[in-house]
């Protein structure tokens, strides 16, 4: 086995075959590790964000037997004080359930890939991987490495992510759920149904998916998600990213977004990537201006209930954010963690006692606080 280090696009586009094979070979992937995802992320985001591509590939007897899709980000912790990170390909909150490295578990590959990234020390100072559940074999690999060069490894929950098994069908289903999540169901439809007659409106083809992209870009205008400045309020460059993505995947038949209207007006949508048994909800906005009917909430019962009746897929996705509108839904989710391996450094350890010791212990503390400054402003 031979390690090589791949740092440019046009370069890793020409392992577009061996990529999708060892993504077959990968256990439990997402689209969010596909070509399609990556290629695109990188030319309209990452190459302009001031990262740098850094895939490991693996060969073995000249073929490519496992790659490490990476990049060294430069992070302003607190806002201003950078750190180099080696971390899968995108950004934090695009990339869900990442890999640290694509095909079969093969520990004599990832040995020979992390030791091409040791070669490269002095280029980060900390390695990151965000979602990996506990047991993960590949965290326990990345903490071998870090024993083996006297890192500083750190591993802590990271945040749940929701899913539903879709085995049921919609009535029995709902009858399971709270009788506020019904009663508020039967409370926004008539209220949205007293401005006009609501219609579900399913976009699969490339022409339909394009077309449905400007109507959730125009539902994003009216959300609140413009002044936070979050998904397509962030730039240009990530619409553009977004869209190439999208369409590549409604190419494979494996995109989808809903659109519900209010007498022919959108009034929420939802975004969605799949795969062969899992329906991953993506993203969801609804216009603001429509808030008192609970448009998303709405929308997500509805797509919801297609889906039971479709029986196409066994899984639905709500991937990690925004838990309490989710954790409405369904009572599984998975627990998930983060895992750090740290160079020594006098930055490394602030970050570590920020992270590890000081953040865990101040936070209990200040959450009543938080609360009660909510409180105290929604009664003003």
């Amino acid at each position: 086995m031979r390690a090589r280090v791949v740092q440019t696009l046009p370069e890793l586009l020409t392992l577009r075959d061996d990529w999708n094979r060892l993504l077959s070979m990968s256990a439990d992937p997402t689209p969010w590790q596909g070509i399609e995802f990556i290629g695109n992320w990188w030319r309209h985001v990452g190459a302009g964000g001031g990262h740098r591509l850094r895939v490991v590939v693996v060969d073995k007897d000249g073929e490519p037997c496992l790659m490490m899709p990476l990049q060294i980000s430069s992070w302003p912790w607190l806002g201003f004080i950078p750190i180099r990170i080696l971390e899968p390909i995108g950004s934090l909150m695009d990339v869900n359930r990442p890999r640290l490295a694509l095909g079969a578990f093969d520990e004599a590959a990832y040995e020979c890939a992390f030791a091409a990234i040791w070669e490269m020390r002095r280029q980060w100072q900390t390695i990151r991987i965000d979602e990996k559940l506990q047991d993960d074999p590949e965290v326990a690999l990345l903490r071998r490495f870090s024993e083996r060069h006297s890192l500083r490894f750190r591993q802590a929950f990271s945040h749940l992510c929701p899913y539903l098994e879709l085995g049921c069908d919609w009535k029995s289903y709902l009858a399971d759920r709270s009788s506020k999540l019904r009663k508020n169901l039967r409370a926004g439809e008539r209220r949205l149904e007293g401005m006009g007659p609501v219609s579900l409106h399913v976009h699969e083809s490339p022409t339909e998916v394009a077309a449905a992209y400007g109507i959730v870009l125009g539902l994003h205008q009216q959300s609140w998600k413009q002044r936070k400045k979050v998904e397509h309020s962030k730039s240009d460059a990530y619409r553009s990213f977004y869209a190439g993505w999208l369409l590549a995947m409604a190419r494979q038949s494996r995109a989808r977004i809903l659109v519900l209207r209010c007498a022919g007006a959108p009034v929420a949508a939802t975004v969605a990537f799949t795969d062969e048994h899992t329906y991953y909800s993506a993203q969801i906005v609804h216009d603001t201006r429509f808030a008192a009917c609970s448009p998303g909430t709405l929308l997500e019962a509805r797509e919801l209930e297609m889906l039971m009746g479709e029986r196409r897929f066994s899984r639905y996705d709500f991937l990690g954010s925004f838990l309490n509108n989710k954790l409405r839904w369904t009572d599984a989710a998975l627990s998930t963690t983060h895992a750090y391996a740290m160079q020594h450094s006098l930055l490394t350890w602030l970050l570590d006692a920020y992270y590890f010791w000081l953040k865990p212990r101040i936070r209990p503390l200040l959450l009543p606080l938080l609360k009660r400054v909510r409180d105290h402003r929604g009664i003003a």
